[in-house]
């Protein structure tokens, strides 16, 4: 039996940092990786997108771990992980560490089950011929997503309670996320998670979204 003390902040007290898409768009990077240069580039900067090509050569999960939305080619890319899935691995490998990203995974051509079972780590599929206004429809939702508070938190919880976290430590650390976003603090949340009662993995996926979406989120409130 567990008692609370006063009243649990409700994660609707948070929500939109930026006030339209076009301010949404200015503030958020999009990482682009692919061995080849990205097709649709220059339209979507035409677009006003802020599209950043890292090129194939992705060797740590890390190397995303700032840009809120990552565009995937499936193949010729993330070799150094050594899996013949490639860009399919990459793609699942940094949803499990960065769980809040908008994932999008594309190509052109039609994979084994093995590939295709990864690609179920990306929110979209999208193919390479797609045109510029399927491009432009998915990324605007997909920016609309990742600048919500609560919808970045609401893809943190929902991984939290896949790895079978309880839901009281879930509630807790929900609290030190509402509480980080209203007072500008996004070490509160890192710190919570340090003292809570659950794994050193979910304490370190907890830290690495304060650190990356929570910060992020607080410096596009600060119009930092």
């Amino acid at each position: 039996m567990f008692f609370s003390i006063g009243t649990p902040e409700r994660l609707s007290s948070i929500g939109h940092n930026v006030s339209s898409i076009a301010d949404a768009k200015s503030k958020t990077e999009i990482a682009v990786i692919d061995d080849n240069a990205f097709a649709p580039r220059d339209a979507l900067l035409a677009h006003k997108f802020r599209i950043v090509e890292l090129g194939p050569d992705i060797r740590s999960v890390d190397q995303v771990s700032t840009y809120p939305i990552v565009i995937c080619d499936v193949g010729g890319v993330a070799k150094a992980f050594g899996s013949p899935l490639e860009g399919a691995h990459l793609v699942a490998e940094i949803r499990k560490t960065y769980p809040d990203k908008f994932l999008m995974a594309y190509t052109g051509l039609t994979y084994s089950l093995g590939i295709t079972k990864a690609l179920t780590a990306a929110d979209k599929l999208v193919e390479k011929d797609a045109s510029v206004e399927a491009w432009v429809q998915i990324l605007e939702a997909g920016i609309s997503e990742v600048v919500n508070a609560r919808s970045r938190w609401k893809r943190l919880r929902q991984a939290l309670l896949e790895r079978e976290v309880e839901l009281f430590e879930v509630f807790k650390l929900e609290q030190a996320f509402i509480k980080a976003v209203q007072k500008n603090q996004p070490n509160y949340l890192a710190e919570v998670a340090k003292s809570s009662a659950v794994s050193s993995e979910i304490k370190d996926l907890v830290v690495k979204f304060s650190a990356t979406a929570v910060a992020s989120l607080i410096g596009t409130a600060l119009g930092l």
